[in-house]
């Protein structure tokens, strides 16, 4: 039986399974029917869009810092004289 592989240690982007947030579709002019509906569909993408917006800055704290100790690992090269 062969020995195991050695573990391999690639560079990976940080959080693999966090997908960026997707904005919410905005609603065509002609889905409000103005009426005052309870559930008015601008009322309800505003809503959404509020909370893409938040959902979104959240991923993005999360993203720069899971960037950041990459980024301090990685030295510049040296001026040669």
């Amino acid at each position: 039986m062969p020995p195991p592989l050695p573990a391999r240690t690639m560079p990976t982007p940080p959080f693999l399974h966090d997908p960026q947030p997707q904005a919410p579709s905005k609603p065509g002019n002609d889905e409000c029917c103005h009426s005052g509906c309870t559930f008015c569909v601008l009322e309800m993408y505003q809503e959404d869009l509020a909370a893409y917006e938040e959902a979104l800055r959240a991923w993005q704290q999360r993203q720069q810092a899971g960037a950041a100790p990459a980024a301090q690992g990685i030295r510049k090269p040296r001026k040669r004289a």
